[in-house]
């Protein structure tokens, strides 16, 4: 049941149209892409001719076992989720996940996102964002 006075629900699904899925598509933004260095994560970015953005996350064996890598990567699918909005449009991302944060709190992690996130701005400016289903 909906509570008078709520807000409507934002669409914070994780489809798959906003993921880079293939090893072709995380290899061009890798090799191709611009550097974004922040303290816990690295972002490779670059234009991808569609109206939104995709991200991709890797998560190198190096960083931990694999309880540790699905953590890292269960909560920067939760962050990208949540504040894919404030990201430009048009940008593929892939996130690589340095040894540093696996002794990272979420805090920590939603830093360095944020971090990303306003350099991402400042390197792709677009207009308003449009959303997929």
């Amino acid at each position: 049941m909906k509570a008078e006075g709520q807000a409507p629900p934002r669409d914070e699904r994780f489809p798959k149209a906003l993921r880079l899925l293939t090893r072709r598509e995380f290899l061009e933004v890798q090799e191709k892409g611009q550097k974004i260095p922040s303290d816990s994560l690295l972002g490779l970015a670059r234009p991808n001719a569609r109206p939104y953005s995709r991200v991709g996350l890797t998560v190198s064996s190096k960083v931990g076992n694999a309880v540790e890598r699905a953590r890292l990567r269960r909560l920067l699918r939760e962050l990208f989720r949540k504040r894919r909005g404030q990201w430009p449009s048009g940008v593929d991302v892939v996130l690589v996940v340095r040894q540093s944060a696996k002794d990272a709190s979420f805090s920590d992690l939603s830093r360095a996102f944020d971090g990303i996130t306003r350099k991402l701005q400042r390197l792709f400016p677009s207009g308003p964002r449009e959303s997929t289903r």
